[in-house]
């Protein structure tokens, strides 16, 4: 038997309409010129982390594949490192990694994720990818640190621990109420050989104060070769 909505709610919806301040098409819009006027009004201004530091890490697969400008690739492939790391990071080889491969500069980042200390507001802990090649998906996670509400970002770099896995994604992190950083992510394994397996698995990191990063209990699945 099919049921019929009541009219007293059909009556309760039309009489609702659309709220006030919003077109019947969505959400009212924003010109750039209002956009980029609110800024100076509330006193918002912009900081470019990540390009406060230079960043290497040596991966476990290189790939050297490059797009050119045109393709919206202004420094495109993977480049090597050549000491120019100001992170203060461990660039490699890792006792994690199989293979020994030379340290990349980290070149872009994506998927942001920043969280404020609630026993300090001014310390912030952030997290992205960290790329030495976009071309071909190679990154790790990287995080990045500041002391001062986010006008500095004196530490950063590749998240310790997992070098001998690849394409680390999805970073959540968070505070407890004492100061205290955890952060998951996705975790997923390399292949270098034409045999070899590849296994996914989640990881979870726990940190002190002031990024003392160890590793949390976390099943994981190593490649299979």
């Amino acid at each position: 038997m099919k049921r019929r909505l009541p009219l007293a709610a059909v009556v309760t919806v039309a009489l609702l309409g659309v709220p006030s301040g919003m077109s019947a098409g969505g959400p009212p819009g924003q010109s750039d010129a209002a956009f980029a006027a609110s800024y100076a009004g509330k006193g918002v201004t912009n900081v470019s982390a990540t390009t406060q530091r230079v960043s290497c890490y040596a991966p476990e697969v290189t790939y050297f594949g490059a797009l050119g400008p045109n393709q919206g690739y202004v420094d495109g492939g993977m480049s090597p490192c050549g000491g120019s790391a100001t992170t203060g990071e461990d660039p490699g080889p890792y006792t994690t990694q199989d293979v020994s491969n030379p340290a990349m500069r980290v070149k872009d980042h994506s998927e942001s994720d920043i969280r404020v200390d609630p026993a300090n507001p001014l310390h912030l802990i952030a997290q992205s990818k960290w790329f030495v090649n976009s071309e071909g998906y190679n990154h790790l996670l990287g995080f990045y640190e500041s002391f001062d509400g986010g006008q500095t970002w004196p530490v950063q770099g590749h998240v310790p621990g997992y070098e001998g896995w690849t394409d680390n994604t999805d970073p959540v992190g968070a505070f407890d109420p004492w100061g205290n950083f955890y952060r998951w992510s996705c975790r997923t394994s390399s292949t270098t050989t034409s045999s070899a397996s590849t296994s996914t698995t989640t990881a979870r990191t726990r940190s002190t104060r002031r990024s003392r990063r160890r590793p949390w209990p976390c099943p994981s699945i190593r490649p299979r070769r």
